[in-house]
């Protein structure tokens, strides 16, 4: 049986205080984050869409994209692991061709996760983590 398709998309909300947006309201911008992968459109990759309510909610939500820090390894993680949920069985030359990264920056981008994987599931000292200057990928995609 197939699933009822939806009728009407999600409204959009103010990225900051989550009111819905009307046409009169909305605000939207793109700004840099290195954890944003586009489903399909590599050209995407690394620029977040916001949208917010008003020009202070902009803004503010601006400020905190500048604060974060742009990891090159991060977006390249991310462009690997769109390529390869597409194409689960890519080698490494065809990865480097879909993804038109070279196999430096692949490398560098696998040594990122794992280690960013190791800080993640170490055991916490005194009740804190090492900082990395990076935070989750929410909403990332």
């Amino acid at each position: 049986m197939a699933e009822p398709e939806a009728t009407e998309p999600d409204p959009t909300m103010c990225d900051l205080c989550g009111v819905q947006l009307t046409p009169a309201t909305q605000i939207f911008s793109l700004v840099p984050d290195s954890s944003t992968i586009h489903p399909y459109n590599a050209d995407l990759d690394g620029m977040r869409r916001l949208a917010a309510c008003s020009p202070d909610h902009l803004g503010e939500l601006q400020q905190r994209y500048r604060q974060r820090p742009y990891i090159k390894e991060e977006l390249w993680a991310g462009k690997i692991a769109r390529a390869l949920r597409l194409q689960p069985d890519l080698n490494e030359e065809e990865l480097a061709e879909v993804t038109d990264l070279n196999f430096l920056q692949i490398e560098r981008s696998l040594t990122w996760e794992s280690e960013r994987f190791l800080r993640d599931t170490a055991p916490e000292t005194d009740g804190e983590r090492p900082e990395d200057g990076t935070h989750s990928a929410e909403g990332s995609g």
